[in-house]
């Protein structure tokens, strides 16, 4: 007696039902993010992470055992195969929408993540400028669009911290 299309059928329901609470959970943790990194308190920034990490390592298992499913049952790797492994378990396709409606959330998970990391990283550069400008250090050189350096560009001062 082989593996049902069934008993697989209800574990993907499972691992798909979690993702999908995961995914909304992490979605709101990025929407609150944005407005963390957007202010000035450095205690609540250092405290942002956990929860994300949280989710995203239950995220990364739960996709560790749909791809597992899939390779178990030969149907390869990657996207295609779980499409596969859908069509053979769920014939009347009832965790299709489910599977799009996380494919869904994740996108915009990760627009989210893309913004918040946009903004750290702008505000990280900041920093650094503030931080050269205060230790008086001299600007690196300036250089054309095909990599020549511009002799006698003077540094200017754009700003003080």
């Amino acid at each position: 007696m082989g593996i049902q299309p069934e008993h697989i059928r209800l574990h993907l329901e499972r691992v798909l039902g979690e993702e999908s609470v995961l995914l909304a959970e992490l979605e709101q943790v990025l929407a609150a993010e944005a407005a963390v990194v957007r202010g000035d308190d450095p205690g609540a920034i250092e405290n942002i992470g956990a929860n994300r990490h949280r989710c995203v390592a239950r995220l990364t298992q739960l996709d560790g055992e749909r791809a597992s499913a899939c390779r178990m049952l030969s149907f390869g790797s990657g996207r295609e195969a779980f499409e596969r492994l859908l069509a053979w378990c769920d014939p009347a396709q009832s965790l299709r929408p489910r599977w799009q409606s996380n494919l869904a959330c994740a996108h915009r998970c990760k627009e989210l993540n893309d913004r918040n990391g946009a903004v750290v990283m702008a505000r990280m550069g900041q920093v650094q400028q503030r931080l050269a400008t205060l230790r008086g250090e001299v600007p690196g050189p300036v250089y054309a669009r095909r990599g020549g350096r511009f002799e006698g560009v003077a540094p200017r001062i754009l700003g003080q911290a």
